[in-house]
């Protein structure tokens, strides 16, 4: 007999015990890695856990993946203090995650983190004096329950499922192809092709040297 039994559905009738830790870190970006460490050096025997919701490090340099990506500012004052950058002063997004993979393999960071944990709801408790989270297994929709002291939020700005796109008259219209970079397929063939940027800034200023000598 097939088990059709939901994830969700096991895992509401066989809840998980709590976990607790002193402080729980939401993400595994570049803010993430660098809390990770300092908690680990400043504040030796504090528990802590960071949850990420993606299957590896890197937040923006690890979901964004439109030609040329790179970083928008120097990483000799983008980068870490305890680990000053000795490469070029802009970075490829390939460059700045094995940077980061550094951190994390030097500072035995990696048996802290947990991938593929997406939190969806966090809830502080005055009686408590502490926070209740709820993550989602991405791979299994599994609910996990983790309490923590101390909250820090270093899941960035970008929604990173999708970007935000504007809706303007006659866009359904449109012929073409509209891609936002933030989403940018792996099989987008531009080869040829005329091409319209809509916007001028850090994203364009990295996109466009790269794809203009492929575009008509």
């Amino acid at each position: 007999m097939l088990d059709t039994v939901s994830a969700a559905a096991r895992s509401a009738a066989h809840p998980q015990a709590i976990e607790h830790f002193d402080v729980l870190i939401a993400g595994a970006g570049i803010s993430g890695i660098g809390g990770a460490y300092h908690l680990t050096t400043q504040r030796p025997g504090t528990s802590f856990v960071v949850l990420e919701a993606q299957h590896s490090f890197g937040g923006t340099w690890l979901t964004h993946r439109y030609p040329g990506i790179r970083s928008d500012s120097d990483l000799y004052t983008f980068g870490y203090r305890f680990k000053p950058w000795t490469g070029k002063p802009i970075a490829t997004a390939a460059e700045i995650r094995a940077y980061m993979g550094e951190v994390i393999d030097d500072n035995d960071l990696a048996r802290h983190i947990r991938y593929g944990h997406r939190i969806v709801a966090a809830r502080w408790s005055s009686a408590d004096n502490r926070w209740s989270i709820e993550a989602v297994r991405t791979d299994s929709g599994e609910s996990v329950r983790i309490t923590a002291n101390f909250l820090w939020m270093c899941q960035g700005y970008y929604r990173h499922t999708e970007g935000y796109t504007p809706n303007w008259p006659g866009m359904s219209e449109f012929k073409g192809r509209i891609v936002h970079p933030q989403t940018w397929p792996d099989d987008l063939d531009y080869a040829g092709k005329k091409v319209v940027v809509i916007g001028s800034g850090a994203t364009a200023a990295t996109v466009v040297p790269a794809i203009a000598p492929s575009c008509d």
